[in-house]
């Protein structure tokens, strides 16, 4: 699995967009919003249904119940960034979502982990001087995937982060068994951050 790193003030997001992603973008069946914090529950419903069925078939996936989902992402709302994660719905419903959040690295570093006095004073400094952020994952419902449908959600993320004043995107982790997302990273010209490798060893009978 590896990790990649966009530079944004480098990157021309035009440069994905293809007559498949254009007439996705222009198709009236297809309504385009963004997650906010009034309904994040709804959103993160959703979000989860997509995950779950845009992830079925890779190896490495494990279904993610309700209860995981909103134990990992119940307090994301937060922090989001309104400007920045697509969802896409089709009349009948979601079939396309891309999660991107700020950076928060820079912010828990500053902390050093520890609720303090200074950290809400932390927190808005960092508000305000947000220039990363981290795209979580984007899933597409699979009868609409290889369609043009996650080039033309990564163009409005990528173009969010850009008038946001973004400066670079960091993406986690992509396996080696995800040939697709790996190829779009390769396109982008993103550059791999990080690498790790899983290992599986059959255990015999204990004697």
């Amino acid at each position: 699995m590896s990790t990649f790193e966009l530079d944004l003030e480098r990157f021309d997001a035009n440069t994905l967009l293809g007559p498949k992603q254009r007439e996705l973008l222009a198709a009236p069946e297809l309504t385009w919003r963004l997650l906010r914090r009034r309904g994040f529950e709804r959103y993160m419903a959703e979000t989860r249904t997509l995950l779950n069925q845009s992830f079925a078939a890779n190896p490495l996936f494990v279904p993610v119940s309700e209860a995981e989902f909103l134990f990992q992402v119940g307090e994301m709302m937060w922090i989001v960034d309104e400007r920045l994660s697509p969802i896409v719905y089709a009349p009948d419903g979601p079939v396309a979502v891309g999660v991107c959040i700020p950076d928060l690295n820079r912010f828990i570093r500053a902390t050093g982990s520890r609720l303090r006095w200074t950290t809400p004073l932390l927190f808005l400094w960092h508000r305000l001087r947000r220039r990363r952020a981290i795209m979580i994952f984007g899933a597409v419902h699979p009868d609409w995937q290889n369609r043009g449908l996650a080039g033309a959600m990564l163009y409005r993320g990528i173009a969010a982060l850009q008038q946001a004043k973004y400066r670079s995107v960091g993406v986690t982790w992509i396996a080696d068994v995800n040939p697709a997302s790996l190829k779009q990273m390769e396109r982008l010209g993103a550059r791999r951050l990080h690498r790790l490798h899983l290992f599986r060893k059959e255990l015999g009978a204990v004697l």
